[in-house]
């Protein structure tokens, strides 16, 4: 099979990303034939391992400080597709330009399968790309977060496409509902290896880790960390990753005078190794999609302590079984916790025996042959 995955931005750091990059990986390794387009590239080496044999065709690379797009397009501006789609995705002057580019790659795309991972690239997906494709889309988040002239350019979209692939049952449902002429599926995010450094439990350090943004929660983190270092004052955190509330964060932990208990790492591209270093994972998302790096987390063998927040983690995380959840936002709950993890060594080392045994069950061979079988079967139908 002959695939193209497009993709925001492949050269950053963030789930959907990583999961993609997991994913070609996996089809590449087993004959396919693979490519990545994506819409911006500013630098040389993407964020996470990538065969060779998988193609990367930027359309619009930037790395030099000038846009030069992938045909190497230096014509007047297309403006035929403005009015097809939500105002916003033609507001900005470099977002018309890495549509127009993608368009024009669309027109021309001989892959036999195309997939959509992102709102904005899946409307254009379906309007520019030949119908005798394959075409479909990942959803990485929930159907109700699409809203207003967003949620009616979807609904007139997806009905277009041949399946829409979801990471959870909860949305498996709410799409099929909403879409009960398309295909829809539910296919979870594959780890990249279960084969990955385990923790041994002999640090005093909490880790997490993802973009800081304010939906990823790292303040409440830190708040409930706090409560946490009154308690157990050896005890640290330690939160990989990078984005706009950087110094935001920083800020809370100079404030609440726990620069020697919070850490802010930074990205990293060996975030397994990382994961392992810690003896209890927390995670303080107000939303998740799926919730990549909880399970990788527990792939590391680590104890998790989330809130219950929609929809990934409930249905990641067994609690008291594989994991803790606890209220979504309650900085009190999240502490408590975290504590107890830390009180419990004997709890510990049973949550972390069974997060072992949840991770197997999205280790990339099973979850391959899933969009294997998929990608057969919607072929087949063509």
């Amino acid at each position: 099979m002959k695939l193209t995955y497009l993709i925001y931005n492949a050269f950053g750091v963030g789930g959907t990303v990583r999961t993609v990059f997991n994913q070609a990986n996996a089809m590449v390794e087993r004959g396919h034939d693979v490519e990545i387009a994506t819409m911006l590239r500013y630098h040389d080496e993407p964020p996470f391992p990538l065969d060779p044999r998988v193609r990367m065709t930027a359309l619009v690379d930037n790395r030099s400080g000038s846009y030069v797009d992938w045909d190497g397009y230096d014509g007047p501006e297309d403006t035929s597709w403005h009015e097809l789609f939500p105002a916003g995705i033609s507001k900005n002057w470099d977002s018309r330009r890495r549509i127009s580019a993608m368009i024009r790659f669309l027109r021309g795309l001989e892959s036999e399968i195309v997939v959509g991972t992102r709102p904005t690239i899946n409307l254009v997906m379906a309007e520019f790309t030949d119908p005798s494709r394959v075409r479909l889309v990942q959803e990485h988040a929930g159907l109700s977060t699409h809203k207003g002239e967003w949620r009616e350019a979807i609904d007139a979209a997806y009905v277009k496409l041949d399946a829409v692939v979801c990471l959870t049952e909860a949305d498996r449902v709410a799409y099929g509902e909403a879409f009960p002429d398309v295909r829809v599926e539910r296919i979870p995010n594959a780890l990249h290896s279960l084969d990955v450094p385990r923790t041994d439990f002999s640090r005093s350090q909490v880790v997490s880790a993802g973009r800081l943004d304010g939906n990823k929660g790292i303040d409440k983190l830190i708040d409930a960390f706090g409560k946490v270092v009154d308690a157990h004052p050896d005890w640290t955190l330690r939160v990989h990753g990078d984005g706009p509330e950087l110094d935001a964060l920083r800020k809370i932990i100079r404030v609440k005078h726990l620069y020697n208990h919070v850490f802010l790492m930074g990205p990293t591209r060996k975030l397994d190794e990382e994961l392992a270093k810690g003896s209890v994972f927390a995670m303080s998302s107000k939303s998740e999609g799926f919730g990549m790096v909880l399970l990788e987390a527990m792939n590391c063998g680590l104890p998790v302590v989330s809130f219950n927040c929609p929809v990934g983690p409930r249905e990641l995380v067994s609690d008291g079984v594989d994991g803790l959840l606890v209220p979504e936002l309650d900085v009190d709950a999240l502490a408590a916790g975290i504590i107890r993890l830390i009180e419990d060594e004997e709890l510990r080392r049973t949550l972390s025996k069974a997060a072992l045994q949840k991770a197997a069950e999205y280790g990339p061979e099973v979850v391959t042959a899933a969009w294997e079988d998929l990608y057969g079967a919607l072929t087949a139908a063509k």
